[in-house]
């Protein structure tokens, strides 16, 4: 039966899954599918791995049975991602941003103003680009991404009082990123000054005037209120933000055909569960955010092309060091591609 730890709201599903599994037989398999997110409705971080643990139970028959621990209860991402590594759980939430440091290849996603839009995403990580990209992560961490789901959507620009419209109104602002070198490369490229803050202090970070700024997309940069001390925000887009279901490889790959179908078709319905919801969030994120005074300014064609000119180059440069060139063209080209599937070309 699945077990949901977190919320007494999923008590009634949980009892038709009983009864399910009373009528299907016994548990062949355990899943233990640890999140970071606690429980939120119609949430993109949170729902969508909600979906994707309901449906593995319910889809294989209660075959499978899964554990649900949303809301750090086994610890953070990093720590669930070593979880998972183990063999100790089964499944994960990890971003991309988090699995940068046991993959860095994952990296190649946060190349500045790469995706022309969130369909070119869609298209280039459902394809053969997000099938080889996943594959390589199995192989070289033993944690296999089974859907590349959208964290939020694309990363922007904020700051506390200062209007920006072009990429020269971020000169001199201290901006807060992950710390991670793919972000201080970029922030560095637009003339801003990267600060490195933890995600737990960011909010302080930013009231307290130890950063000027941060960049989130809108879902993510809703969930700590962020907007309190953050009234300016500039829609650059520079990174597509991404984030997976990922299970242990050993395990999935002992899994039998037909129950290894019913993981993949319960992540791929959780996977448009999530860009549905990020889609909506966003957009009902954005009118909350100017109906309260936050100023947001989209950028031109021209202007974004400024952007890219400038964070391009240098976070390549930088990219090339770490993984080599290949999979970085594996990526243009895929993402070439789709602009001519989709008519952005």
């Amino acid at each position: 039966m699945l077990k949901n730890y977190a919320s007494t709201l999923t008590i009634a599903g949980s009892i038709m899954l009983a009864i399910g599994a009373a009528s299907a037989g016994a548990q062949e398999f355990q899943m233990t599918y640890a999140v970071t997110a606690p429980a939120m409705e119609n949430a993109f971080s949170y729902t969508n791995h909600e979906v994707f643990a309901r449906e593995v139970e319910a889809r294989s028959g209660a075959r499978i049975a899964v554990t649900f621990l949303p809301g750090g209860q086994l610890g953070g991402v990093e720590s669930t991602i070593n979880q998972v590594r183990d063999g100790v759980i089964q499944a994960n939430d990890p971003s991309d941003v988090s699995l940068a440091p046991i993959f860095p290849e994952i990296q190649v996603l946060s190349l500045p103003y790469a995706f022309t839009s969130r369909d070119v995403a869609w298209r280039v990580l459902d394809g053969p680009f997000g099938q080889k990209l996943a594959d390589l992560a199995a192989e070289k961490t033993g944690l296999r991404p089974l859907a590349w789901f959208e964290n939020g959507g694309f990363r922007n620009f904020t700051s506390a009082d200062k209007e920006m419209k072009t990429v020269d109104d971020l000169a001199g602002l201290k901006m807060r990123v992950p710390p991670t070198p793919m972000y201080l490369t970029i922030v560095e490229s637009l003339g801003m000054s990267p600060t490195p803050v933890p995600w737990g202090e960011l909010y302080t970070a930013l009231q307290t005037g130890v950063a000027d700024g941060q960049e989130n997309a809108i879902p993510t940069f809703m969930v700590p209120k962020l907007y309190e001390v953050q009234k300016q925000m500039i829609m650059d887009g520079h990174i597509y933000a991404a984030s997976a279901v990922a299970v242990n490889e050993e395990w999935y790959q002992g899994l039998p055909d037909d129950l290894k179908a019913v993981i993949n078709q319960a992540a791929n319905v959780a996977k448009w569960t999530n860009r549905g919801l990020a889609v909506s969030n966003e957009m009902a994120g954005r009118n909350y955010l100017e109906g309260i005074g936050v100023n947001i300014n989209d950028v031109t064609a021209a202007e974004k092309e400024r952007f890219r000119a400038l964070a391009q180059p240098a976070a390549r440069r930088w990219l090339e060091g770490e993984i080599g060139s290949e999979l970085i063209n594996d990526m243009q080209a895929a993402i070439a591609t789709a602009e001519e599937e989709l008519g952005y070309r």
